[in-house]
């Protein structure tokens, strides 16, 4: 089943990297994303299939032209998809260009997303999970 999740995960990935969307049926009812706090100024957990567009929708309040390109997707011993992310962005109010490396780590359960962690450091995002570079 995992090969299954890792071309799940790309395809999820292949559809928001064109569209900005989420596929439907991709996550769960239950779905929680828990995003670090340093990202917006503001810890958050999001609940629910639509948490995944809310969080979005924070980040576009303080960023423009938000871009986030995966760079590789990592299946870790436990069965969670690491994806290592690019992202670049600009300031609404500041005009200061961001360029990161961050973390996704992706959690499913009967082939739909439950839960994803941001991780702003991709190291701790891959030790957490069993897995290093």
């Amino acid at each position: 089943m995992s090969d299954n999740l890792v071309d799940l995960m790309r395809a999820g990935l292949a559809r928001f990297e064109q569209t900005g969307e989420i596929q439907s049926g991709f996550i769960s009812p239950d779905f929680e994303l828990h995003q670090s706090s340093s990202i917006v100024d503001t810890a958050g957990v999001f609940r629910g299939e639509n948490a995944f567009r809310e969080s979005l929708a924070e980040l576009s309040e303080s960023f423009e032209d938000m871009v986030f390109k995966a760079e590789d997707v990592l299946e870790a011993p436990g069965g969670e998809i690491v994806v290592l992310i690019h992202t670049h962005g600009r300031g609404r109010g500041s005009g200061i260009e961001i360029d990161n490396h961050i973390a996704w780590v992706w959690t499913f359960r009967g082939g739909r997303a439950v839960r994803m962690t941001i991780f702003e450091d991709p190291e701790e995002a891959l030790a957490a999970v069993g897995l290093s570079r």
